[in-house]
């Protein structure tokens, strides 16, 4: 995954304000990040995509 400047910015702005406003170095390592929260980030695509589709047909029947 290649990550634009902004990407990184956000995730540098995420870091420190869960660290409590940290303001030192912030190291991005892509493939950690991607084990602690791909497999969250997918289910809630998924259930979005869900949703849209549930919402789409149900748009279609009235």
């Amino acid at each position: 995954m290649k990550l634009t400047p902004e990407d990184e910015h956000t995730i540098e702005q995420y870091i420190r304000l869960a660290h409590g406003g940290y303001t030192g170095h912030v190291g991005i390592w892509m493939e950690r990040l991607e084990l602690l929260h791909m497999a969250h980030s997918k289910l809630i695509v998924k259930m979005a995509l869900v949703t849209a589709r549930y919402e789409s047909k149900g748009a279609d029947n009235a």
